[in-house]
């Protein structure tokens, strides 16, 4: 069987195992071979297309990408390789706003393949062990655990590398002002974002030291093989650390802490799977992408091959939650009110600059928050303008 199709992925379990798993099915019908490769975390979140559109036939893409996948004639509009009433389901199905994320100009570029946002974590053993009673349940309740912890066996802890810093930094800043902190066309809430800056900035010398320099899945790694780290409340959370026998032990997840405002501070996430305009096996590669992500294949092998599924039908299926401890009952609050981040050009470059200087603000206290907000508002005007307000005055007034 010669490979006819090339994917790429991401390099996780929750990615490359039910990929595997069904393509090896649709194989088995279709006669056509599918290889599928898989690039680390940092590169999912900041490889361009154009390095990938030319060589592989289906795309695992973030959303912020999608004005790119629009606009740059790298990726087929999916509303020309699937039929209305496929489409219409996908949306009425959508796991929070994962659907509308791959949307753009009246067009679907994407299919959400796998739903994912800001969540908590906990290893209930140690918590129990600890005798700590509920859950925080906001921010203020947080920094109380972290500093009361600071010096236990077991800690908190926050991905806090540059891209989850960017994160950490927006969901803290949605749960202080709500939905007015970074809208379209008016820039961030100084006040809010100065005080989001603060917050953290006072919270990382409380965090596990491993903080600074983790992404999440280094994060749920150390949580479930070692008893070092007892809380995170703030990481896209991966439910695969939720299945028992993934790792040595298992993490349980629930909702984003919440702010002052009371709202759920917490970023969208996820996957969506892209068509490359370039491919030359069309019609095969369009017959695996409507599988990966349709409903029974998303309550059925998707998830049961360990994957994180896009489709609501999955995380409304008792069996699928039983699957993964709970996970889906226990966070779909807070992906129903998940924040998209900027999905304009310019973000591609914006999120990792933006990263860096709130990681030296926050971790390194490399320059105060109000220093780091005007550098951040200048960068965004720009390459974000349309995200930023007409003539920044200066931070405070």
């Amino acid at each position: 069987m010669k490979t006819a199709i090339r994917g790429m992925a991401w390099d996780h379990p929750r990615a490359m195992q039910p990929l595997a798993a069904i393509s090896r099915r649709w194989s088995d019908r279709s006669g056509v071979a599918v290889h599928w490769d898989a690039r680390p975390l940092k590169d999912f979140e900041d490889q361009p297309l154009e390095e990938l559109a030319s060589r592989y036939d289906l795309l695992l893409i973030d959303y912020p990408f999608v004005e790119i996948a629009a606009t740059s004639g790298l990726i087929a509009p999916v509303d020309e390789w699937v039929d209305a009433a496929y489409l219409a389901d996908q949306a009425a199905h959508s796991v929070g706003p994962s659907y509308a994320s791959y949307t753009w100009a009246g067009k679907q570029w994407a299919l959400a393949v796998d739903a994912a946002c800001q969540v908590s974590a906990v290893r209930e053993d140690l918590w129990r062990t600890a005798g700590l009673g509920q859950l925080p349940h906001d921010w203020a309740r947080v920094a109380e655990l972290a500093a009361a912890t600071c010096n236990a066996s077991s800690r908190v802890a926050i991905p806090l590398t540059a891209n989850h810093a960017y994160c950490a930094f927006l969901s803290v800043g949605i749960g202080i002002a709500g939905t007015r902190f970074w809208r379209q066309g008016h820039g961030f809430d100084r006040t809010a974002a100065v005080d989001a800056l603060d917050f953290l900035r006072r919270l990382v010398p409380d965090l596990h030291e491993l903080s600074p320099r983790s992404d999440p899945i280094a994060i749920s790694n150390r949580m479930s093989d070692s008893d070092e780290v007892l809380y995170v409340p703030l990481m896209f959370g991966y439910s695969s650390y939720a299945r028992a026998g993934f790792r040595r032990q298992v993490l349980r997840f629930a909702d984003a802490p919440r702010g002052p405002s009371g709202a759920l501070g917490s970023v969208l996430g996820g996957v969506g799977i892209a068509l490359s305009d370039r491919t030359s096996v069309r019609n095969d590669a369009v017959d695996l992408a409507r599988l990966i992500a349709s409903a029974p294949i998303q309550s059925g092998l998707y998830a049961s091959a360990g994957g994180q599924p896009g489709h609501l039908a999955a995380w409304t299926s008792a069996e699928v939650d039983a699957l993964v401890g709970g996970f889906c009952t226990a966070t779909l609050e807070t992906m129903r009110h998940a924040f998209l981040r900027p999905r304009r050009v310019g973000h591609r470059e914006f999120q990792p600059r933006a990263g860096a200087l709130i990681h030296d603000c926050i971790c390194a206290a490399a320059m105060p928050p109000r220093d780091c907000l005007a550098e951040l508002e200048r960068l965004m005007t720009t390459l974000l303008p349309e995200w930023s307000r007409a003539g920044f005055a200066s931070v405070g007034q």
